[in-house]
């Protein structure tokens, strides 16, 4: 992922409200979120982006809680926002599918050990996937990125079930070859 994409999901965010740093950090972790920015990660960036007059910062406090900074969106990041946000659109970076390296290699190993792990990689992806049932169809229409993620585990959890039909049928296949 790179920089751009992170700017791009700070000041977004930052678009639609003002936050301090818990907020922020619940936001960026939330399920539906496209990509992953740490804590100390989007603090430096939040920080970079003072810099260069995007956003800018103030101290705040309600009641008897500790002062926090919150972060808002100045004229220059809208227009920066706008300018990423068009440039982005109109790009195609190819994905990285790290994990396409060890399905390549999956006949490096046993068929019973790679079923077996296969329905543990299953069963991660299906728990994700419940993450996503919460939004409605009206919320995804509303949110092409979320439906992109949504429809993303459903793919794999459908290509993986299949893929583990097809090793067991193999391993079905080998064992009465061997017989024979």
């Amino acid at each position: 992922m790179s920089q751009k994409d992170k700017q791009l999901l700070l000041l977004g965010i930052l678009n639609t409200q003002d936050v301090h740093g818990y907020h922020l950090n619940a936001l960026l972790s939330a399920p539906a979120n496209p990509i992953r920015i740490g804590k100390a990660n989007a603090y430096q960036l939040l920080a970079r982006l003072a810099q260069k007059g995007l956003v800018e910062s103030h101290e705040e406090q309600q009641g008897n809680r500790p002062r926090r900074q919150v972060y808002s969106l100045t004229s220059a990041g809208r227009a920066e926002l706008g300018r990423l946000l068009r440039e982005r659109l109109a790009e195609h970076e190819p994905a990285e599918f790290p994990d396409g390296v060890s399905l390549n290699l999956i006949n490096q190993m046993k068929p019973k050990k790679a079923v077996a792990l296969l329905k543990q990689r299953r069963a991660l992806v299906a728990a994700r996937g419940v993450n996503f049932a919460e939004f409605s169809d009206e919320i995804r229409a509303s949110y092409p990125g979320l439906d992109y993620l949504i429809r993303q585990v459903e793919l794999e959890r459908k290509f993986l079930t299949e893929l583990i039909k097809k090793l067991k049928k193999n391993r079905l296949l080998a064992k009465r070859l061997a017989a024979d």
